[in-house]
């Protein structure tokens, strides 16, 4: 790589390091980006995957960074006017398959679990779900070989406490609109790569792609939540549009119950 890794601004450290060391997942199975590429990152956060895009074309590149959530797009924006040269445009909204407005839970403790589909209601489970994540993620040496000696049921206990900053929640009410309206808009006539990672809300963005605007999209990459019961509809709409698809999901993934499909045109 020529170009040094971006020191993003960030509102949590810990959540940049998280997040780079997952960007790399996303280019295998097929998936590749070159240099002038499109490329759209749904669920952007502060733009950590949108960095390794740019870094990774040496700067050419076109983004269009989807996030929602305002602390968050603030972040994104100020690292976008600093970093990115004008090749990254940072969209304040959401996608989903309709204009709406919804409200979104934001944990500003730990940001990458902000979602439209949490809320004090289900935060518990949410704990336990990231609680076992975290743990395998520790046992398969994940956070250096000191934590991999500590029974399992003490790192639970630990991280559980740890993880109650998740309680501690912010409600935003933010905008959503379908993907189509946002290509017409902004003039986008081709995606070299659709990145999705918006907690659940996966199925919602592919159906806010209408059918004339499915040709243009020739790679996409979708972390899906609910693995379990969500993987195999993710894969209809893609294989539906003619993509040749796999998935992927490791240990840490399947404790916490989300998986990869990518999806390339053959």
């Amino acid at each position: 790589m020529s170009m040094s890794a971006i020191e993003l601004h960030s509102i949590n450290r810990w959540e940049v390091s998280f997040l780079r060391e997952e960007v790399g997942g996303y280019f295998t199975h097929g998936i590749e980006c070159t240099p002038g590429a499109t490329v759209l990152d749904v669920g952007a956060n502060i733009g950590v995957f949108s960095a390794a895009v740019y870094e990774r074309l040496d700067g050419d590149v076109r983004i269009y960074a989807f996030e929602p959530m305002p602390p968050l797009h603030a972040t994104l924006e100020r690292n976008a006017r600093e970093f990115f040269n004008g090749r990254l445009t940072a969209l304040p909204y959401g996608l989903a398959s309709r204009d709406d407005e919804l409200d979104f839970s934001y944990v500003p403790a730990a940001t990458i679990f902000s979602s439209s589909s949490r809320d004090q209601g289900n935060i518990e489970d949410e704990r336990r779900r990231v609680t076992a994540s975290v743990v395998e993620m520790i046992r398969q040496g994940g956070l250096g070989p000191v934590l991999r000696r500590v029974p399992a049921r003490i790192l639970t206990l630990l991280i559980g406490r740890k993880l109650r900053v998740l309680r501690q929640l912010e409600t935003h009410r933010v905008k959503v609109r379908p993907l189509s309206s946002v290509l017409d808009e902004q003039g986008i006539d081709h995606i070299d790569l659709l990145k999705v990672d918006v907690e659940g809300a996966e199925l919602e963005v592919l159906r806010g792609i209408e059918e004339r605007h499915w040709p243009l999209v020739r790679q996409a990459v979708v972390e899906v939540e609910g693995w379990q019961q969500n993987r195999d509809t993710v894969c209809e709409v893609l294989l539906a549009h003619g993509f040749k698809v796999s998935t992927e999901q490791d240990s840490v993934q399947r404790a916490g119950d989300i998986g990869m499909v990518f999806a390339v045109r053959p």
